[in-house]
């Protein structure tokens, strides 16, 4: 009898610690698929560059996120030596961003090219997060909007809203904490030391600081400057004032210096610092080429128009001005071009 008894508290402790484990276990998962992982504060989602062409294509940890024209621009990743490709998502993203646990992005389905003729489909946009396996999308903001970057532990992307127009905006990357930043629509160049650096669209264009503490904005470096890199000691930009041709000064603005006196529509800095890689536009002299910036050496990859340069570790991927082809060569290596053709792995998510 006793045995009988003491085997019948064993069986009503043992059931009561599994309800308890279970319960916990439960918990701990409930609690894990609610809760956004903190990044470091001194985390860039993406690079400027990389963002004032599109941001079609991030690097982060050996793996690259993208846009896949043969998939109506779906988000896909691959390896850094481009192989092993997967689909992520159905939605086509631009401004891509990856930190340690997720991917940002615009999602764009409203410039998809199957989209019925809904008028519907203008609506289907916004700032979104999901999983770096695809999973757990996450709305950010829902109107359209443009250059979403993403530095530490805020999103900031331009946000359109009919009433007010487009203006700068920032939110946490668990969307939980928008906020007007600036009432222009103006980009970020760069965020450092807690100021967001920008170049002024209505009143100015000069190299502006926003201070993220007390939100309050002052001149930085004056001119007439577009699309500035900050890379190491120097600034890269485009001179407007110099019919767009390519400069770069020391980041207290002195020593201004021309690289490339043309009249350029874009361009990109590799991630190494070696190269500059450029478009120039005039007519029929249009062709996109590269600069060492060490030798100051010059290139030409191909005649005519091109646009949307990109850089990863290994790579450059631009494209050709109506979208037909996307070309991918060497970032600091000889200049021989192919075509990135991707695949279509076209499987809903």
């Amino acid at each position: 009898m006793l045995g009988v008894l003491i085997l019948s508290t064993i069986k009503k402790v043992l059931i009561t610690l599994f309800i308890i484990t279970a319960i916990t276990i439960f918990g701990i998962l409930y609690y894990s698929s609610g809760r956004t992982y903190l990044n470091d504060e001194e985390l860039v989602g993406n690079t400027a560059g990389n963002i004032y062409n599109g941001g079609l294509f991030c690097e982060r940890d050996g793996r690259i996120y993208f846009s896949n024209d043969n998939d109506d621009g779906s988000l896909y990743v691959m390896n850094s030596n481009s192989t092993n490709f997967k689909k992520l998502h159905t939605d086509k993203a631009t401004y891509i961003n990856v930190d340690e646990n997720y991917i940002y992005y615009l999602r764009a389905n409203n410039t998809r090219e199957n989209t019925s003729g809904s008028i519907f489909m203008f609506y289907n946009t916004g700032v979104y997060r999901v999983n770096r396996n695809g999973r757990k999308l996450k709305l950010i903001s829902s109107n359209p909007g443009s250059h979403v970057t993403v530095k530490g532990n805020h999103v900031y992307y331009l946000n359109y809203d009919v009433d007010t127009g487009l203006f700068l905006y920032r939110n946490q990357t668990d969307g939980s904490l928008e906020r007007l930043l600036i009432k222009e629509a103006v980009i970020p160049s760069a965020i450092m030391n807690n100021k967001l650096y920008y170049v002024g669209y209505d009143s100015d264009h000069n190299i502006n600081c926003l201070d993220l503490s007390s939100f309050t904005s002052k001149t930085y470096i004056e001119g007439n400057f577009g699309y500035p890199i900050f890379f190491g000691d120097y600034i890269y930009y485009m001179d407007q004032t110099n019919d767009y041709s390519i400069n770069r000064m020391n980041l207290d603005g002195s020593d201004r210096t021309v690289l490339v006196n043309n009249r350029t529509s874009t361009y990109n800095v590799t991630n190494s610092g070696k190269y500059l890689y450029y478009q120039i536009d005039e007519m029929d002299k249009s062709k996109i080429c590269r600069m060492n910036l060490t030798t100051m050496e010059t290139e030409v990859l191909l005649e005519g128009h091109f646009k949307q340069i990109h850089v990863t570790d290994n790579y450059v991927f631009f494209k050709d001005f109506d979208n037909t082809n996307t070309y991918i060569i060497s970032a600091d290596g000889p200049a021989t071009l192919a075509t990135f053709n991707p695949p279509n792995l076209n499987k809903d998510k």
